[in-house]
């Protein structure tokens, strides 16, 4: 009967351990599948992950794998959490036994959860913990994740040799694993960081890369390419690069924030200030989130050349004050991680001392022991109170150094104020000189050209009568010009506007006398598009380059959609490659040769 009973004992507890294993290896299997599924497919594991009853997961391991799974399904269906709850077993478990991909997951995941709540330092910090452990590894995709997690911090920190550093490293990754998207990502924004760091070598070898992806055909892809090179040609190309990229990609190109600020400080080294404030003022009336830093020291810029020195000096006073805050959170933040540091080692230290007092207390006893606790107590507290006060005296030096800085930089402000205005002076004497003798060359260049309008009509009195009135309103014009010159009289400068003005308003009107005037005055030059079988309507368009006219002012003034098919036209017959030159300096330069 005693046998009966034991082997009946043994055969249930043979049952209780298979039934145990059988449940486990079920539970583990599903934590297999949502883990194959994690990276293609994140909705479908975190289904999975669902379906388990958590009371069935058996074992610290086990725990621990389910809670980073779910943990990483969270991240990817892009449901952002702020607490520790799921995550924890993992961080429990994994962080202390765990091999160096799982420390390296879990790290990562923490410094997300950190990032989710605001609390950069922490999350700074754990993804440092799993680069730290990435030697050891083989997931190179987390290796890569952490990494450009890590990149967008030290970016917000303003550390940017970091920050470009650490997305090399990510795209070097991403290419070995063929992932042209990721690699594409990260080579932008490292070329972004060598152009804000002034190191083309680098930049043209990153612009290399992108090319050779082969995605830039792309839309999305090229959109941003785009974008960086426009930032490229404004660090270290010419105003002829620009000019370049403006005629092939400025309609084309989306205008996000990012990209209309490297549009105004395109405009802004061409030349154009009235449509780089024009932007600024668009973005700004946009409320859509933009680079302050960045937009103020375009601005700065683009007022002073603008001559509106009261709105620099404002806009630099703010942009002075922001530098100087960023200044001071990045001096904060390398004290804070030097406090760490001391935490840390005061951390180990007293773990030490511990450790040490737990022996002494077995060799001395109870009450050798606690006279050591209390010592140590006193000390403890002792050491505090001497650090805050040092603390405190520190702070306070600090505060003084400050408010003498801030008033040593208000009087250097000051001084390079009333130098600034003193120039400006000496400037403006300058330029109402040089206006004064502009004037007096341009009196004399009308005078010239009224004479020489007159000995037109006096030579050449076989000109057609249409020729002869064109030329008889542009000297009357002339006159009354020299005249409001003369007497400093407005209503002869009225009577000129309101010629110009009629004259203009008719377009066809104008564009016919105005090749009339060029037929009277260079007729090889009218002589040479009829030679190549131009039509009158296709010399008159060539004759609005020949005043000074650019092709956009030259399509709006003729308000007629097909001006580009007549230039096309019009290069054909004179043989000019569309990439050759510009339609209007080819004019110019054959007004003054015939």
């Amino acid at each position: 009967m005693l046998r009966f009973s034991k082997s009946l004992l043994f055969t249930l507890l043979l049952l209780i351990i298979s039934a145990a294993s059988c449940s486990e290896s079920y539970e583990q299997g599903i934590l297999n599948r949502a883990e194959a599924l994690m990276e293609a497919h994140p909705d479908s594991a975190m289904a999975l992950l669902s379906s388990i009853d958590k009371q069935r997961l058996t074992g610290n391991r086990q725990k621990a794998h389910y809670a980073l799974l779910m943990s990483m399904a969270l991240d990817k269906n892009y449901i952002d959490t702020t607490s520790f709850d799921v995550l924890q077993p993992a961080i429990d478990y994994y962080l202390r036994k765990g091999s160096p991909d799982e420390k390296l997951r879990t790290y990562y995941y923490q410094g997300r959860i950190f990032q989710n709540k605001g609390d950069r330092d922490n999350a700074l910090n754990a993804f440092v913990k799993g680069i730290d452990v990435s030697h050891l590894c083989s997931d190179s995709l987390s290796i890569a994740r952490t990494l450009v997690a890590q990149a967008l911090l030290y970016y917000e920190f303003y550390d940017l040799t970091s920050y470009t550093e650490n997305y090399i490293q990510a795209a070097n990754i991403y290419n070995s694993l063929s992932l042209n998207n990721q690699e594409f990502d990260c080579l932008i924004n490292a070329l972004n960081g060598s152009i804000i760091l002034y190191n083309r070598s680098r930049a043209d070898s990153l612009i290399d890369q992108c090319n050779k992806l082969g995605i830039l055909n792309n839309n999305k892809f090229n959109q941003r390419f785009q974008g960086r090179i426009l930032a490229y040609f404004i660090q270290f190309g010419s105003k002829h690069d620009i000019e370049d990229w403006m005629e092939q990609q400025e309609g084309g190109l989306t205008l996000n924030p990012n990209n209309a600020l490297d549009l105004a400080m395109a405009y802004n080294k061409l030349g154009d200030n009235n449509k780089a404030i024009q932007i600024l003022k668009i973005l700004e009336d946009s409320k859509l989130g933009y680079d302050t830093l960045k937009y103020e020291s375009i601005a700065v810029g683009v007022f002073k050349e603008m001559d509106n020195y009261k709105e620099a000096f404002s806009t630099y006073w703010d942009f002075s004050h922001r530098w100087d805050s960023i200044n001071a959170i990045k001096f904060d933040q390398k004290a804070a991680s030097i406090k760490e540091k001391h935490q840390i080692e005061l951390m180990a230290q007293n773990e030490s001392q511990r450790h040490s007092r737990i022996i002494w207390g077995c060799i001395g006893g109870i009450i050798i022991l606690l006279m050591g606790v209390f010592i140590l107590i006193l000390l403890f507290r002792s050491k505090k109170a001497n650090e805050k006060l040092a603390l405190e005296e520190v702070k306070s030096k600090e505060a003084e150094n400050a408010k003498l800085k801030a008033e040593k930089d208000m009087v250097a402000l000051e001084k390079e104020r009333y130098e600034l205005e003193n120039k400006n002076l000496l400037l403006e004497r300058d330029k109402k000189a040089l206006e004064a003798e502009n004037l007096a060359h341009r009196v004399t260049e009308l005078e010239n050209e009224s004479e020489s309008l007159k000995a037109l009509i006096d030579v050449k009195e076989e000109l057609p009568q249409e020729v002869q009135d064109t030329i008889k309103i542009r000297i009357e014009m002339l006159n009354s010009l020299l005249a409001s010159h003369i007497t400093d009289n407005d209503q002869y400068v009225k009577q000129y506007d309101s010629w110009v003005m009629k004259l203009t308003e008719d377009s066809e009107g104008f564009m016919n006398s105005n090749r009339l005037a060029f037929q009277a005055s260079h007729p090889h030059f009218i002589q040479y598009f009829e030679d190549h079988d131009l039509t009158v309507e296709e010399i008159n368009y060539v004759c609005l380059y020949a005043i000074g006219l650019r092709g956009k002012e030259v399509g709006n003034y003729m308000k007629k959609r097909s001006h580009v098919n007549t230039s096309s036209a019009i290069r054909k017959k004179l043989g000019i490659d569309k990439h050759e030159t510009n339609i209007g300096i080819y004019v110019r330069k054959l007004l003054k040769s015939l």
